[in-house]
This record gives structure tokens, sequence and C-alpha cells, in this order.
């Protein structure tokens, strides 16, 4: 529940917003040629650089009136080394903190753009066979953009037998639209369509021999007809290789593995990798390499003689329809284990997984992804995802001293492209902890916001998130997660986290990376401790909603970056706020807090804010009321927390935000988290109550 806060205007204010960036004109280049790279976004001031893994020199240009008003700057990109097809990441740093990440392709094709994408060009210029942009006839890169209701057709000469291969890079490259392609004769007449190929997530490649001479016609148009935001893509075409499996689908971490790409071996080696994937591809092949999954368990390739020594990852494939794998496992009574594949996750396997633990006499004793379906079984064996990758803890029962376990497909599939990695390992219980916010400017002086989430395998005791090695000048609060009431029938369960960071008033803080960690304990007191993922960037699909959202609508986020928080400073705010809890006082249905915010600011005001916005993550029946000014001072002001018998006692977080309005800008100001104990009914607590200490 959040209490809506109402504006807070200010004048005299002298600070600036972050850069933000919306658009890279191209989204991609040819490699080992120089380019002229344009942002365009908002607050791109002076004194700009570019943060990339592209191994390039970023030259920023001169601007043309200022930029546009701060809307736009330019840069001047030349290699320092050797490009490698794929795609890279930009993100600008300026004065004033960090920009997000968008994604920038380097292909291996000339490339060229679409006539009416290019800046002040007419609309709808290429949207039907007579009015289709011409090709050239060798191979091309084509980029192009997609406005909600709209096609895209281009016109090529191809001569009786001739081969040519289409593709679209879209979600690959950070684009938000569904490609489809479908390519035609003269006529209309549909000889080749793609949408979803494996292995391109939701990407579209059609591979067409044409059977006379003549002139045809590639479509290019998204599945929904979305508008979006990120609406680009890049058409590539020509007479090309490319994989359509990939086995195995990753390797451990510091070790060399072999892979196979459709026939062609590809030696990939691992030293000194920390990312959670790698990209591998066909030498010389112009397509955009593939996710490699990277482990730290010592790995095996299926078929297994024997039980598995633990830990492990098998590396399996369903060799064909119906093909079930299985695995002995050696254990002792009351031993605790997990089991976690991957599969359709990885990108690189169409597998829907299912798990199923047996005994000596194939009794099954435990499964996984074999729950109710959010959507019809035809939906399943359509190529978006519908359920994640399945996992299991197992107790192995009395008297038991092996199991089996094993793999299927959960609509009887299987094949080349039906790879899966099993991870076994012995533990109680498990958790893993990803940070949802991909950046942060911390504002001189001021707060802000860091959200946590952790997906509970089995665990259901209380978690701490905190800051690893914070550097000096930054203090944490908060990132408090209650237990859980347990649920036999839940097996997972995910809940969040608020942190606050907040700069000291004159901390030099260099821009980096922030690392944050989870720590629980076992039934014995043992710490049980979790590195958190970052997000790497979150670029938004239109459509999306928070329930039932399946691949084509879900954030495309950069996990496999290896991120852990990137974090800089910017310009003091216009006013600081803070949080104190005042006092607690029991009820006779729970407990009331009493809670009372403050402003600060030199800056003229010219109306203090009436409300703020309040939240007290996995709270129970949280209500917010009694939100009131101070009538003596008008800086401050009041409301209360109240706690029902169904709040679970433990320690809970609280914050705050009011939103001030600057220069004609909006701002949410966050005071540092308050973190405070809710008590059991039935304890006798002192009415006055202090405010838990930062971490």
């Amino acid at each position: 529940m959040r209490a809506v806060a109402a504006g807070l205007l200010l004048t005299c204010a002298l600070w600036a917003e972050p850069p933000s960036i919306v658009v890279l004109q191209p989204r991609g280049t040819q490699k080992g040629r120089p380019f002229s790279l344009t942002v365009v976004g908002q607050n791109l001031g002076e004194g700009l650089s570019v943060i990339s893994n592209l191994p390039a020199a970023f030259t920023p240009l001169g601007d043309a009136k200022e930029s546009m008003a701060n809307r736009t700057a330019t840069f001047l990109v030349e290699p320092k080394a050797e490009w490698a097809v794929g795609v890279y990441t930009i993100r600008l740093k300026g004065s004033n903190g960090l920009s997000n990440v968008l994604l920038f392709s380097v292909g291996a094709f000339p490339e060229i753009a679409e006539d009416e994408s290019r800046p002040g060009a007419v609309p709808h210029q290429n949207d039907s066979i007579e009015r289709a942009q011409p090709l050239p006839s060798g191979p091309v890169t084509v980029n192009g953009t997609l406005d909600g209701p709209e096609l895209d057709i281009y016109r090529i000469q191809a001569k009786a037998g001739e081969r040519r291969v289409f593709e679209v890079e879209a979600r690959r490259a950070g684009s938000a639209i569904d490609p489809v392609i479908r390519v035609m004769d003269g006529s209309g007449k549909v000889l080749a369509r793609s949408d979803d190929d494996p292995l391109l997530n939701l990407d579209a490649r059609v591979d067409v021999t044409f059977a006379k001479e003549g002139f045809y016609y590639v479509e290019v148009h998204d599945a929904r007809f979305s508008t979006q935001k990120q609406n680009f893509y890049r058409l590539m075409t020509g007479a090309y290789a490319y994989p359509t499996e990939l086995f195995p689908l990753g390797g451990r971490r510091g070790e060399k593995v072999e892979v196979e790409l459709s026939g062609a071996k590809v030696n990939v080696d691992l030293a000194g990798v920390k990312t959670p994937r790698v990209f591998v591809g066909l030498p010389d092949s112009p397509v955009l390499p593939l996710p490699f999954a990277v482990g730290d368990y010592p790995e095996v390739r299926g078929p297994v003689e024997g039980p598995l020594k633990l830990p492990v990852t098998v590396n399996g494939r369903l060799a064909k329809p119906g093909a079930v794998d299985r695995y002995e496992v050696s254990v002792e009574p009351g031993q605790e284990l997990f089991f976690d594949l991957q599969a359709r996750e990885l990108g690189t396997s169409k597998l829907t997984g299912l798990l199923t633990i047996l005994d000596d006499q194939g009794k099954k004793l435990a499964s996984a992804g074999d729950g109710p379906l959010p959507v019809d079984v035809a939906a399943v064996q359509a190529s978006s995802r519908t359920l994640g990758d399945p996992f299991l803890q197992f107790k192995a029962p009395e008297k038991a001293r092996h199991i089996w376990i094993t793999v299927e497909d959960l609509a009887r599939r299987g094949g080349p492209q039906y790879g899966y990695r099993l991870m076994v390992y012995r533990a109680a219980q498990d958790f893993r902890v990803s940070i949802a916010t991909p950046f942060i400017n911390i504002p001189a002086g001021g707060t802000a916001l860091v959200d946590v989430n952790v997906a509970r395998r089995g665990y259901n005791g209380p978690l701490r998130i905190e800051a690893v090695d914070l550097p000096p000048g930054l203090t944490a609060a908060g990132g408090d997660i209650p237990a859980e009431v347990a649920d036999p029938n839940n097996r997972a369960t995910g809940r969040s986290a608020m942190l606050t960071l907040t700069a000291a008033a004159g901390v030099n803080l260099t821009a980096g990376e922030l690392s944050f960690r989870a720590i629980g304990s076992d039934e014995q007191g043992k710490p049980i401790e979790r590195l958190a993922s970052g997000l790497g960037y979150s670029i938004g699909v239109a459509g999306a909603t928070e329930q039932g959202v399946v691949d084509r609508q879900r954030p495309l986020t950069g996990a496999w970056l290896g991120y852990s928080l990137p974090v800089a400073l910017t310009d003091a705010a216009p006013a600081t706020l803070a949080l104190k809890l005042e006092s607690v006082a029991k009820k006779e249905a729970g407990y009331q807090f009493l809670f009372r915010w403050t402003w600060t600011t030199e800056s003229v005001i010219e109306k203090w804010p009436d409300a703020v916005d309040v939240d007290v993550p996995n709270f129970n029946d949280l209500r917010v009321i009694e939100m009131a000014i101070d009538p003596k001072d008008r800086k401050t002001g009041t409301f209360a927390v109240t706690s029902t018998k169904n709040t679970l006692p433990a320690l809970y977080n609280a914050v705050i935000s009011g939103r001030v309005t600057a220069n004609g800008v909006r701002r949410d100001i966050y005071a540092p988290l308050v973190a405070f104990p809710v008590p059991a009914m039935d304890e006798e607590k002192d009415k006055n109550a202090h405010t838990a200490p930062a971490r």
C-alpha cells in the first residue's frame, strides 16, 4: 500500500538529471569500420564519455546548437582491436552520473538504412510490394524500424537455384519487437515464413532456394503489430551457414570445452570467465553467437554409467521424441538433495523440462515441471516459454540407498534441439538473489533506493540483504526479509527487499559497481550466503502485464553481462528527507507504529508536500493511516503503520519518498530506510521504540 504524495515546488534549484539514452543511430555496424555514433536521449551535456565493452575509441564530435538542447551526443568510433560479430553495450557517463544501457550490434556484412527510417523521411514508403525498397544482390544488413501496425517490404532479384538466408536481429540485439519474416513471389504468394526460429530468442530466420529467376519480396513486421519505444530491427541476407543446434549447452568455469555447433567442433576457453554466460559461434559465420552457460560444478556428459558423483552438472540431450533420460544417485536416509534443470531459460533448447524421482521399484517419489499449466497444452507446443525450468528439493526416505532422476519433455518431444544441463548437489535449503535495479545514481549528500529479489528454494527462514565492501562515505540500511510460513505445496516463493544507500556530504565516489549478498542460516545456525546477480539492463516491452507474462512480453534483461550494481554520484538533490519512528502502541488487533518525516532544504520553498509515499515490503495487511502535516511546521508530518494478527512478528523496513519539482522537472527524493520490529501479540514491548541502525 502506498500513500499518494503531492508535489513539492522548489525554486533556485541547481541540480540536473543524470543522462538517459533512448536511441542509438545506427543500431549496428560492419565490423572493423570506423563510424559515427549518435546517441539520442536527455541531459546529454558536456563532458560525456562512453562506457562500452566494444574495443573501440569513442571521440566526441562537435555539437550543433548545443547538441539540440542536450538531447544528442555524437562520437567517432574507431576500432582498438579486432571486432567480433556480436552484441555490445553502450552507456554514457557524465559529470552528473550514469545513463541506462542500450545494445549495439556488430555484423559482418555491409550496412544500409531503410529509406523510411532516415531522418526526415516520408513514412510508409515501403509497405507494399509496389513500393518495396530494392536491396543489392550481395550480402547486406538493413537497419530498419517498425512503428506499430506497419509492414516493411524489400525487393530482391534472384537467379534460378539461388539460395538466400533472411534473418532478423531484434530481441537478441535489444529491440522490443517480435519480428516475423515472410518471403513472397511477385504475385504475393508466400514461399517461406518464420516467427520465433529455434535458438534465436523470438527472432526469425528463413532459408530459401528460389526455383526460378525473378523478383522476390521480403516482408518484416511485428508479430503483434505493437508500438514499442525500442522498435528497430536488423534484416540480414546472404548465402551463409548458421548453427541450428548446440551441444553441450554449457561448461565449467576455468576449463576448455569442445562444443558441437551443427556438426562443427569449436573449442571454448572458460579460463578467467566471471560471467554466468559466454557466447559461441560458428567460425566465419555472420550470425550472432549463441549463449553458452558457465557453471561451477564438475561436468559430465550423458549417458552416465553408475551413480552420479555429487556435486555434478550432467550435459544431456533427449535423442528422439518420447525419450526419457535416467540417472542414478546414491543417497542416505534423510539426506537432502537439489536437482536443478537448465534448458529453455538458456535460450538454446526447446525442452520444456519434466523432472521425476523414482525409487528402486520405479515408484514415483517426487516431480517438478508437471504442475498446472498457466496456458493450454497447445501453447506448450509453441516456441514461447510459458514455464520456467524446473527444480526439485528432495529428502531421501527411510531405507533409501539409491534413487533415479529422470529428464523428459513435458510434450514428449526430443531431437538435436532438446539439450539440457542437470545440476545435482547436496543441500537442505537454497535461495537465489538478484538485484532488480539495473544501475543507480546516488545524490551527493542524499539517498537512493535499491530493490533486491529473492527466490526461495526450500529455505523459509529470515534473510538479510547486505552490501559487500561499501566504499567510505556510503551507508546502507534495510534489506530485511521475514521468515515464511512453510507451505508444502509451494516449493518456490518470491520475496523482495529494499535497501537505501546514502552518500555522506562531500564524499567523492568513483563510478563503479556495488555487490550485495543475502545471508540466512540453516537449522544448526550455520550461515547460508548467496551473492546477488545484477540485472545488467532492463528494456521494456509494451503490453507486458504483471501476471501471465510470457516471453514475448517480458522485459529484456542482461544478467549475462555479469554486472552487480553500477553506481555513480549525481548532483545534490534540491531537498533531503528523513524518517524517524517515534512511538509504538499496542492495539486490540495489532500494533500501531507512529512515524515522522522531515524535509530539509536550502532552496526557497513555495509549498511543502501534504504527504509522502510509504512502502513496507513483505508486511501482511499493511495499512498507512492518519497522514498529516504538522500544523506548526509544514516541513514535517506524521503517519501511522498498523499491523494485524496476520502480520508475522519480524523485523520490517519502512521506506518513504516525496516528489519535488525543480526547474520544471519532477524528482523523487528518498529518506534513509528505517527498520522496526513487529512484536508477537502476546509480548509486551516498550512503547518507545528505537530506530534500527544502518548497516
